[in-house]
């Protein structure tokens, strides 16, 4: 799954978002279950989480949400709460390794008008 980093004026990688026509909130939690130092995590309307934010859970000790901007963007980002500096290139690759299931990877690649996956590019 193609991710997107984004850095601090300073350089410092601290989120990144993920297109959200590829991955659901329950295969976030998934995912995230498996990546090292990631505990208490929570999936939205289950814990009377804001509206936007579809998942929270910790990380390094950290509060970390997925959070869908205005809850209608196309993507979610995913990043800490402060504005702490903490290494979360564990968390990304989670994301940049998932490939989705065939069905979901032609659905989202249409909602996304991805047209070059169909041809191999």
């Amino acid at each position: 799954m193609r991710t997107y980093k984004l850095y601090r004026d300073n350089g410092h990688f601290f989120a990144f978002e993920i297109e959200n026509a590829y991955i659901r909130p329950p295969k976030i939690a998934k995912l995230l279950e498996g990546v090292g130092e990631v505990t208490d995590i929570h999936e939205g309307k289950k814990f009377n989480l804001p509206e936007d934010v579809h998942v929270k859970f910790r990380y390094q000790g950290k509060d970390f949400i997925v959070w869908e901007p205005y809850g209608d963007s196309s993507r979610y980002w995913v990043g800490s709460e402060s504005e702490e500096d903490i290494d979360i290139h564990p968390l990304e690759m989670a994301f940049d390794k998932y490939q989705p299931p065939t069905i979901i990877k032609i659905f989202g690649d249409l909602i996304t008008l991805n047209f070059k996956s169909f041809f191999g590019k």
